[in-house]
């Protein structure tokens, strides 16, 4: 289904749902603080600005609340509620450790069939990065988000462990983590390095049964992830 023309230059929408547009839109705005802290994001507004009905809209809002980067509030619309900087920076030091533990724990646990799907999903993620230059940002983030999150799960559920793998998803709710590959995605060597390279050296160390290894290179992964996350926000002003 093709959705109607935009009302402003430069909002072309195409491809996916009008709401999974939108809501990637609006999401980019906020990460890069066009959309600071306690703007209003109201229905009305934003169904004239994207051309379309307030049905998409609403449901690109719910997705955003569900990223914890708007809070809605009956007959009042949304409001973008982000966390502090200093949240934003404990979030990630426990989620390097516990995501290192975990993967730890499928060093030593995981079967040869957790192994082989792990590298099929590899192989997923792998051919959206490569096909970054063809695909619009709204499709790439599908694919990468996708592919990137099926890779982390399957760890998770390797380890074994079901409250490690709760306290992990928590952490994750607090900021949407998929966002750091939006902020090297015009960059070749970075998403690649992280998206390609370093989840292939922690499949391998999974696959040598190195559970050390395993360990250290997903905690530099993630510890890394959250410092470039850090830095754009703090280049974006993003904090006020």
């Amino acid at each position: 289904m093709c959705p109607p023309p935009p009302s402003t230059p430069g909002e072309v929408l195409a491809v996916t749902s009008l709401a999974d547009q939108i809501a990637y839109r609006l999401r980019a705005e906020i990460l890069d603080g066009k959309l600071p802290f306690g703007a209003r994001l109201q229905h009305e507004d934003l169904a004239a600005r994207f051309g379309v009905s307030r049905t998409p809209i609403r449901e690109a809002l719910r997705q955003l609340q569900a990223l914890n980067l708007v809070e809605l509030a009956p007959n009042r619309g949304a409001t973008v509620r982000t966390p502090s900087r200093a949240e934003l920076v404990e979030v990630y030091e426990l989620r390097a450790e516990m995501e290192g533990f975990a993967c730890a724990l499928a060093g030593e646990r995981a079967c040869a069939e957790d192994l082989d799907e792990l590298e099929r999903t590899q192989e997923r993620l792998t051919e959206a990065v490569t096909a970054a230059g063809s695909l619009d940002d709204s499709e790439l983030d599908a694919a990468v988000t996708e592919a990137n999150t099926a890779f982390h799960s399957l760890i998770h559920q390797a380890a074994g462990n079901r409250r490690l793998t709760e306290s992990i998803e928590q952490l994750q709710s607090v900021f949407p983590r998929d966002s750091v590959w939006r902020v090297i995605a015009h960059d070749e060597t970075a998403l690649t390095t992280m998206n390609v390279h370093e989840h292939q050296a922690i499949a391998a160390a999974l696959r040598a049964r190195t559970p050390d290894t395993a360990r250290t290179l997903m905690h530099d992964h993630v510890r890394g992830a959250g410092e470039i996350l850090l830095a754009h926000l703090d280049e974006q002003g993003f904090w006020g």
